[in-house]
């Protein structure tokens, strides 16, 4: 019987200890995927003037992390008109605090440009024109190396975003996202003093 106890002893010791290689390989992964997202990156805010787009795409009513259907909707429109997609944007209009989840509403674009000048003359089939003014905004760059990201940046830059407003005094009258490559700008913009009304 000694033995046997002996025996079983042995094994469950080897259990245990690969048990806990498997959990301190797992952990490894696990950082090294969240160091690769960009989880323990150090973001820097920025102060400065932001805005002055021209956009084209479509409205999004929901969830906001369900915007990406809008997202690949306007990609697509804009390529088969032959509108540039190297930028997109997200506007986020509602407050999540104050609206109900379902009744979200946000817009997801490509950017057209910085001036309105000649796009009477464009086509742009369905897709809804938007006009971002040029105003004061705090700013977050977050390298987005792959789509998964876009989630870890927004859970990171957000609150800070939220926190450094109040600070700053600054009231986000526009909330939105710049989508570069390999890179996502997310923007907390009050309204201008004085915005004209610019017909597109």
């Amino acid at each position: 019987m000694p033995a046997l106890f002996d025996a079983l002893a042995s094994y469950l010791c080897c259990m245990v200890r690969k048990i806990l290689w498997a959990v301190a390989a797992l952990s490894l992964l696990i950082a090294g995927l969240a160091a690769w997202l960009g989880a323990f990156t150090k973001l820097q805010i920025n102060e400065s003037f932001q805005g002055g787009y021209v956009v084209a795409g479509y409205e999004h009513t929901g969830p906001f992390e369900k915007i990406g259907a809008a997202f690949k909707r306007a990609q697509s429109t804009a390529d088969s008109l032959g509108l540039s997609s190297d930028e997109m944007i997200g506007i986020y209009y509602s407050n999540p605090e104050e609206v109900e989840e379902d009744s979200l509403l946000s817009y997801a674009g490509v950017v057209l440009g910085r001036t309105s000048e000649n796009l009477g003359t464009m086509d742009f089939a369905d897709l809804r024109l938007e006009r971002i003014p040029e105003g004061r905004a705090l700013w977050i760059d977050f390298a987005k190396p792959n789509d998964l990201a876009i989630m870890v940046g927004a859970l990171r830059a957000y609150p800070m975003l939220t926190k450094a407003s109040i600070k700053a005094g600054l009231e986000p009258g526009w909330v939105y996202e710049i989508h570069s490559e390999g890179m996502i700008r997310f923007v907390f913009q009050e309204y201008p003093v004085a915005e004209e009304a610019i017909d597109l």
